[in-house]
Parts: C-alpha cells; structure tokens; sequence
C-alpha cells in the first residue's frame, strides 16, 4: 500500500494526495513486488534497498545511494505486544519516504494528527520519527523493567506461569539491547553524515543519550533476570535435596523393621521365639533405634 501525504507550514492537518508533489511523504506498507518495481522506477529508488526494508532481521544502519539516503531502523509496531521490527526512512531530493512490513503505533498517530508533521521540512520530519520510536523503545522498557523489579521482590513464590513470563520478558530485552546498540551507532554515524541546524543536532545528541541510557537500563533488568533465575535454581535445588533427603531417611527407618520382620518370618530358631512379649521388645528396640537415628541426624544438622 503506498500513500502520498503532505502538510506545510501553513496548514493546520496533514492530508492525503491522490498523486506524488514535490515535498510529500509517501508512506509505504507491506508493498507489492509490483509496488516496490513502481517506487524503484518512478523515483529512482534501489531496490535491495527497498527490499532489505522489510527484512524483520535487517540491523539499524546508514546508505547512500545516488542521490537518496536509506536510514534502517527499529521500532516497536505495538506497545503492548512489543515486537520489534525493521522501518526504512527514505530522505531523497523531493520527497520522505517511509517503509515498513506493518504500520507501527506512532504512524497512525501522525495520520490521526495527534503529532505535528509537516512533510515539507524533511530533517525536521527524520527528527520526529526517531523521537517517536525513541518513546516507544523507552515506554516498553520501562513497563518491563517495573514487572522484573515487582516478580524480584515475589522471586521465592514464582509459579511456572510466571516464569515463563520472566523468559518471554528476557528474550524482549535482549532483542532491545540490540536495537538500542545500533541505534546508537546509528545516531553517531547520522551525525557525522548528515549536515543539520545545531538545534537539530542537539536533539539528535538528546536522543542519542536517552537510547544509551534505554541500553543500560536493558542491561541492568537482564542482569536482575539472570540473578532472579539463579536464585530460583538455588532454590529448587535446595528443596529436591531437602526432599531426597527426607525420603532417603524415611527409606532407612522403614528398612528397620522390615529387616527384622524378616528375620523372624525365617524358618529357623531364634532367640526369644517362644517368649510371648518379644513382639514389644522388638518394637522398643526399633523405636529406640529410630530414636537414636533421628538424634544423630539432628546432631549432625541433617535435619
């Protein structure tokens, strides 16, 4: 789907054109092959490119080609799922161009005219992308780094639902402190190579040192992740001790009178057979041994 849209200074909303001006913003999602072929013809576009846009694994980087420079980086599409994916921002001569599998969150809130977006000032319209996905990256971040400290207090109740939460949760930051590490190469690299106003190129600085500050934030909460895991399989495992502990002691108290029992189920002479209280002082003695047992395991801290 490719849509030509345009605001300038003077207008108040951004609006849909029914064909390419000079100074637009096309805005392109899940393209046709037949589409890519229309953009690579009409404006002159690379095609790998173009391509490599969709590409959910493509890394944040910098291009030049001819007279377009192709700036791949991250978003998020939705907070609440928290997927990251690959958008490609197209800065040509004419135009801005946006690319991108699925349409993130922030894209409808330009078209819904909740964010100002004037197409004519093309940095200006780079800026306010990378600072709309700077605060969706900080926005999820942010909720996952509270649900890992709020499980960390809980980490000694953790049911296996809420384990398999704390992996999904990893696995999330680990895919954010790649993005943001390339995202802030990337940052660099764009201001070496790109040439902006110098207020321009504060904000760009800003948001250079708020995606570092996402990255150790990431870092952090998988470092508390990993810790509350190690915990939970100290913890595990001091309970399976515990219990084979308890079972290996219970194993040698039962094998007591069993021993004993079948001694006497042999068929041969014994000592006090025939006396009618020898069932008691087998008792007393098994209970005497258990007895002395149990205290020895109590000595010994066993128990």
């Amino acid at each position: 789907m490719i849509i030509f849209l345009k605001r300038t200074i003077r207008q108040k909303s951004i609006r849909e054109l029914p064909n390419f001006e000079i100074g637009c913003w096309i805005n392109v999602v899940n393209p046709s092959p037949k589409e890519i072929k229309y953009l690579v013809k009409k404006f002159r576009l690379d095609k790998r490119n173009l391509e490599s846009g969709l590409d959910t694994n493509e890394i944040p980087r910098l291009d030049f080609v001819e007279d377009a420079t192709y700036i791949f980086t991250n978003v998020i599409l939705e907070i609440q799922k928290r997927e990251v994916d690959t958008y490609l921002i197209v800065i040509g001569n004419r135009f801005i161009l946006t690319l991108s599998k699925t349409e993130p969150d922030f894209i409808k809130k330009i078209l819904g005219g909740e964010v100002e977006f004037i197409t004519t000032q093309k940095l200006k319209c780079l800026i306010k992308l990378f600072f709309l996905t700077n605060n969706d990256f900080e926005r999820a971040t942010v909720d996952i780094v509270k649900a890992v400290q709020a499980r960390r207090r809980l980490s000694a109740d953790l049911k296996e639902k809420e384990l398999n939460i704390l992996l999904e949760q990893e696995n999330i930051l680990n895919n954010f402190v790649s993005s943001y590490y390339y995202m802030n190469l990337l940052y660099e690299r764009i201001l070496r190579r790109i040439k902006f106003f110098e207020q321009d190129k504060e904000i760009i600085e800003d948001l250079t040192i708020e995606a570092n500050q996402g990255f150790n934030l990431c870092k952090s909460s998988l470092k508390t992740l990993s810790n509350i895991r190690n915990y939970y399989v100290v913890l595990l495992s001091n309970k399976l001790n515990k219990i084979i502990t308890i079972l290996t002691i219970f194993t040698i108290l039962v094998s007591f009178p069993a021993a004993i029992s079948g001694i006497y189920g042999m068929n041969v002479a014994l000592p006090l057979q025939r006396n009618p209280l020898v069932f008691y002082y087998l008792l007393l003695f098994m209970g005497g041994a258990w007895i002395s047992f149990i205290l020895y395991l109590k000595k010994k801290r066993i128990l």
